[in-house]
């Protein structure tokens, strides 16, 4: 059974980072932001995290994904207890993982059944994208945030 009250909370909280340029490593609303930073900000703004889990959060190179196979994204996802859910089971408020290169290399969020938000690299900021093919193509792994699969 879902929370869904955290889920939608989740994707409100996601939605507020529009437009917060990227910077790799950075959580600042409005300064800037990375993927997997906008994950963990989104956990930490509604509770599921805190600020002594934040300290544990691994490091994650830039292009880690060009030269190597350990799942440093992954790694972050599951060092605050996101749980890997089936793609077919995906949901608004879920983490979409995507694979550029070796290994997961960008996340998502997913709003509704066409969008996701996510800090792009390439576009300089976090913005709200529809699941076009390219996307659906690298789409590899769904992760749900802890707290919100109950029982």
């Amino acid at each position: 059974m879902r929370n869904v009250d955290l889920q939608l909370d989740i994707v409100n909280s996601a939605v507020q980072w529009v437009d917060t340029p990227y910077h790799h490593h950075a959580r600042v609303k409005g300064v800037g932001v990375d993927c997997a930073q906008l994950i963990v900000a989104c956990a930490y703004d509604n509770g599921i995290i805190d600020d002594e889990v934040l300290k544990t959060i691994p490091n994650y190179p830039v292009q880690w994904h060009l030269h190597n196979r350990e799942e440093r994204l992954l790694a972050v996802l599951e060092s605050f207890g996101c749980v890997e859910v089936p793609k077919e089971q995906t949901q608004p408020g879920d983490i979409l993982c995507f694979q550029f290169g070796r290994v997961t290399s960008h996340l998502a969020i997913k709003l509704d059944h066409d969008h996701i938000i996510h800090a792009r690299y390439d576009i300089g900021k976090v913005v709200i994208n529809n699941v076009q093919h390219e996307w659906l193509s690298r789409w590899t792994k769904t992760y749900a945030f802890p707290g919100v699969i109950n029982g």
